[in-house]
Formats: C-alpha cells, sequence, structure tokens
C-alpha cells in the first residue's frame, strides 16, 4: 500500500494529515535550499546526497528527483564510470521504504542504462505512492528493456505491478501487451491486460475525476507535458520537433546561463538539429563554458565538433572527386582538405593527450594520426605507451607494427610486435586476426628478402597459404604466396 497517497474528497476535511509524521516539506526544504548552493559550487556528489536527504522528508516533490537526476548528470560528466565515495550512501538519512526509494535513485543516478536499476527505482516508487517521478522512472525502465534482447516476461509483469500502482494504466498496458507476446499461453493475465486497457480509457477522459476540479483540463496539460517528452526521447525527430526541442532548451540555458548540465542539453539539441549555425553556436557555447570553467571536457567536445565538420568537408570533396576523376582541380581540392583535417586532428588529440595523460586510448588515436602522417617514430611512441591498456592491447600491436615495417630495418622488431599481438588470441579468423596474420606475413617476407632468410620465408609462405585457405581473395596474399614461392626456390639454389 503507498503511503504517500493523494487526498481525496473522503480525507479533506477530517482534520487529519494522511501522511506520516516523517512527512515534512520544510525540512525537505532546507537540504534542498543547500543542494542547490552546493550543486552551483561544482561538489556534485554532496548535492545529490542533499538532493536525497530533502526526498527522504517529502519524496513526492517530483523537482526535486528532477534536481537530484540534473546533479548525477553533472557528476556523471566528470566522472564517467559513476563511482561513489562510500560517504555519499551512508550519509543518507531516509528510513523504511522511502530510504529504499532513495537508495534506489542514487544507483539510477549513476547508472541510468542499466534496465536493473531503472526497474527497481520504479518499483522502489510506486511502493510508496511517488508517482510523477515513477511514471518518469517506469518509462525509461520500460524503453530499456525493450531495447534488451534478453528481457523476460518477469520484467514487463514486474513494470505492469509498478505501472498499475501509480495508475499510469496506458503504461501498464504496454508493458502488459509485451509480457504476453514473450507468454502467449497466459491467459490471466491477457485479461489483465484487457482491464488496464478498460482503466485507461476511462482516466483518459477524465471519468474517475469526477467531481474533482480540473479533471479534463489536467489531462489535457499532462498530455502536453508527455508530448514534450516524448518529443525528446524520439529517435527519430521531425524537423519541427527538433526546433521545438532546440528553443526549449534554449529557454532554460537563458534561464540558467551558469548551469553546466543545462548548457550540455542546450548544445546536445543544437547538435541534434546540425544545422551549420546550430553546430557553430554549440561550439561557441562550449568555447565559453572552457573560459569560464577551465574543464577540459569542454575544449575537447567544442574540438570534435570542429573535426566533424572537416570530416564532412573530406567527405564531399571526395565524392566530387570521384564523380569528376579526370578533374585535377577536385583531386587538389580534396587533398587539401584531407591535409587540413590531419592537422586538425594532430593538434586536438595533443591537447586531450595532455590533458587526460592517463587516457591511453587517446595516445593509440594520436599515433595513428601520426602513422597516417608518416610520422611512425611518433607513432611508435604513442602506441608502446597505449599497449598497456589491455582492452586494446591487440588494435595497438597491430598498428605499432605497420608502422615498425614501414620504417625499413626494423623487421625483427615488427615480426615480434605481431606475433605479440597473435599470442593468445582466441579467434585468429576474426578481422583483426586476419590482420595481425597478414602483417606478420608481410613482416616475415620482408625480413626473408632484406636477410636472404629462408627460414623466415618458408613461415611467411605457410601463413600466405593458411590465409588463402579461409579467405582465398584476402588483400594480395594469392600474389604474395608467389613472390615467397619464388623467393624459397632462389634461396634454396
Amino acid at each position: 500500500m503507498a503511503i504517500f497517497g493523494k487526498k481525496t474528497a473522503a480525507t479533506a476535511g477530517d482534520g487529519e494529515d494522511p501522511k506520516p509524521s516523517s512527512f515534512s516539506p520544510q525540512k525537505a526544504k532546507a537540504f534542498w535550499d543547500r543542494a542547490q548552493v552546493v550543486h552551483e559550487s561544482g561538489n556534485y556528489e554532496y548535492a545529490m546526497q542533499l538532493w536525497l536527504n530533502g526526498l527522504g522528508w517529502d519524496p513526492t516533490n517530483f523537482e526535486a528527483v528532477k534536481n537530484f537526476l540534473r546533479s548525477a548528470d553533472a557528476f556523471l560528466n566528470e566522472n564517467p564510470k559513476g563511482k561513489l565515495d562510500k560517504s555519499t550512501r551512508a550519509g543518507l538519512t531516509a528510513k523504511g521504504d522511502v530510504r529504499k526509494f532513495v537508495d534506489a535513485l542514487l544507483d539510477f543516478g549513476v547508472r541510468k542504462m542499466d534496465p536493473a536499476a531503472a526497474l527497481r527505482v520504479t518499483e522502489a516508487a510506486a511502493k510508496i505512492g511517488v508517482r510523477e517521478a515513477g511514471v518518469l522512472l517506469g518509462q525509461h525502465a520500460l524503453a530499456l528493456a525493450n531495447q534488451n534482447p534478453k528481457s523476460k516476461k518477469d520484467t514487463y509483469i514486474k513494470l505492469l505491478d509498478a505501472f498499475e500502482k501509480l495508475e499510469a494504466f496506458q503504461l501498464a498496458s504496454q508493458a502488459g501487451e509485451i509480457a504476453t507476446r514473450l507468454d502467449p499461453s497466459d491467459g490471466d493475465l491477457q485479461v489483465r491486460v484487457r482491464n488496464m486497457l478498460a482503466k485507461n480509457t476511462m482516466s483518459m477522459g477524465g471519468f474517475d475525476e469526477t467531481g474533482q476540479e480540473g479533471g479534463f483540463r489536467k489531462n489535457i496539460r499532462d498530455a502536453d507535458k508527455q508530448a514534450a517528452l516524448e518529443q525528446e526521447d524520439a529517435i527519430a525527430k521531425s524537423g519541427s520537433v527538433k526546433d521545438q526541442i532546440v528553443a526549449r532548451a534554449e529557454a532554460e540555458y537563458n534561464q540558467r546561463p551558469d548551469d553546466l548540465p543545462t548548457l550540455s542539453k542546450y548544445v546536445k539539441a543544437l547538435l541534434d538539429r546540425g544545422k551549420t549555425a546550430d553546430e557553430l553556436k554549440a561550439m561557441s557555447l562550449l568555447g565559453k563554458a572552457y573560459k569560464d570553467t577551465g574543464q577540459f571536457r569542454f575544449r575537447k567536445a567544442a574540438g570534435e565538433i570542429q573535426i566533424k565538420r572537416a570530416q564532412k568537408t573530406v567527405e564531399k570533396l571526395r565524392a566530387a572527386a570521384e564523380a569528376d576523376a579526370e578533374n585535377p582541380e577536385a583531386a587538389e581540392k580534396l587533398q587539401a582538405a584531407e591535409a587540413a583535417l590531419n592537422k586538425l586532428l594532430l593538434e586536438e588529440l595533443k591537447l586531450q593527450v595532455e590533458a587526460y595523460p592517463t587516457d591511453l586510448t587517446l595516445k593509440f588515436q594520436l599515433g595513428k594520426v601520426l602513422a597516417g602522417m608518416g610520422d611512425h617514430d611518433g607513432a611508435i611512441e604513442q602506441f608502446q605507451q597505449a599497449q598497456d591498456d589491455a582492452k586494446i592491447r591487440r588494435q595497438v600491436q597491430l598498428e605499432m607494427g605497420r608502422s615498425f615495417l614501414a620504417l625499413g630495418g626494423w623487421d625483427d622488431a615488427a615480426v615480434g610486435t605481431f606475433r605479440s599481438g597473435l599470442e593468445g588470441i582466441p579467434d585468429d579468423s576474426t578481422p583483426l586476426g586476419m590482420d595481425l596474420r597478414y602483417g606478420l606475413l608481410c613482416a616475415l617476407q620482408s625480413k626473408a628478402m632484406n636477410e636472404k632468410n629462408l627460414e623466415a620465408a618458408e613461415e611467411a609462405d605457410k601463413i600466405a597459404a593458411a590465409i588463402a585457405m579461409q579467405k582465398f581473395n584476402y588483400r594480395d596474399v594469392r600474389e604474395r604466396r608467389e613472390q615467397i614461392k619464388s623467393l624459397i626456390t632462389e634461396l634454396k639454389a
């Protein structure tokens, strides 16, 4: 049974507060006033704790839930892994089912794309009757469940139960219908879904609010609010919808120009619409945020927009050059644009590596750009550091082996690097596995030719044969095998 229900005509005149003694909007407000100050100071994790402690006194306040999620978004922007200090949870003061709700909300705040976390917070909200926030959280949980191919009937039943408690009958029927598709034999569930559809019809018509002021008008306002949410969540947005989203985000930003999550929302809306003026505006906003805060992530985001714009230019010029292959001017324009893009990539990645020296993925990306520009010495320096990241080690060693080979005179280093990349690989027939084997083949062939090394030539021949057996037309492997066989004959003579 919900412990924070709405007052109805039956209870409004009895002189008693149906809420328990632990419900105190005044005490909640003291926490929230402090939370706003702390959020604006940039201490987002502490702000999250304060929002939640306020919700312990008034969990029905939807604005406080949204403000908590705003602080959580800001925290995640600075801490992408979402790791919280132990004192954050330990400092929560709520008790009982309300404590379960704020605990679940804290988990959800740092793991918004986790279906289990979204389901738990929805169930916790439904249990204590936190309707407005519960519906919003439940919509997110339902969307995540639909995106997860492993979602089971039980997940949708739990969502159905939660939505029914929250009197969100349309969402309850949606969850129930999906559950029936997963188990068409459940007749009781089908009856329950029909009941949810009937209740939704009554609710949408305002019939369940007969005698309450503004029943029909309230439904219209709720529909407008829901339409705005659906516009922002839609995967494919029309131009007019995108214009509306940008206008709303701009209005929010103008009201709170110093609030970084609001800025990020405005930038995202501009980039989603994607006009040239939008991209330039986004870069300007991010540049100002970097200047005001000193946070490099804003400088990085502005640079990434500039790179994407340069990439679009290259793609257009490449299409034009391919369409008019006999036009030397088109080829020259493409070459100049590619050089400008490489220079921009190099400058941006150097800045990012300097700002995030422990991010080995950035060093890998910088190495690839350097290699593409012919600076293999510089590339190898970056690759040697980046290979310490186990997640990208094989990809790094593939590129490093290629750079050693391109330098000339480093055949043994190239062979050793490709071998290291193949060591312990679960399946060498994957695209990465094939690339590493091909790299080793090329390095062994080069070693055999430069050193007149029969053993290297014979190993290269075996690798070429094995690759051809798996994929006969793989790159130039057949031509290379013919060259290697001629070399073996020559070395044996």
